[in-house]
């Protein structure tokens, strides 16, 4: 049952990527900037998926296994948490302080992200309105 929603996501997003490829009033650098702003978000989720990780050196990890100070920053047994959508990384101690780790991320992947979606809903419309277009 979950196979469904993804194969209706694929099929949307060729038709709006056909869409927008087609779109006659659409100048060429926004065509760009989608193909340029879909591997570039994905790089921006990638590092805020692995900004709670300390895979290199476990000693320097960004949700430290102790208070640093009591009271400071947070008491008790922390925890790294990853949201993989909306993407969020952060820290959580027990006595519920929470910590982001990487907000100047979040904002850069939303940016991404919405210069990804207009552009293709925009293409979506265009290959609902006028089918035709598409069959170059």
């Amino acid at each position: 049952m979950t196979l469904l929603p993804v194969f209706i996501g694929l099929v949307v997003g060729w038709v709006a990527l056909r869409g927008l490829l087609a779109h006659p009033l659409l100048p060429s650098w926004v065509r760009t900037a989608v193909f340029w702003s879909v591997p570039l978000g994905a790089v921006t989720w990638f590092v805020i998926m692995t900004a709670d990780d300390a895979f290199l050196f476990p000693e320097t990890a960004p949700c430290p296994r102790e208070p640093m100070r009591e009271g400071v920053l947070g008491d008790g047994k922390v925890s790294g948490i990853s949201t993989p959508f909306p993407p969020r990384a952060y820290c959580r101690w027990e006595d519920g302080t929470v910590y982001d780790l990487a907000p100047g991320a979040e904002f850069v992947f939303w940016v991404f992200f919405a210069m990804t979606v207009v552009p293709l809903a925009a293409g979506l419309w265009h290959a609902l309105r006028e089918p035709k277009s598409l069959l170059r």
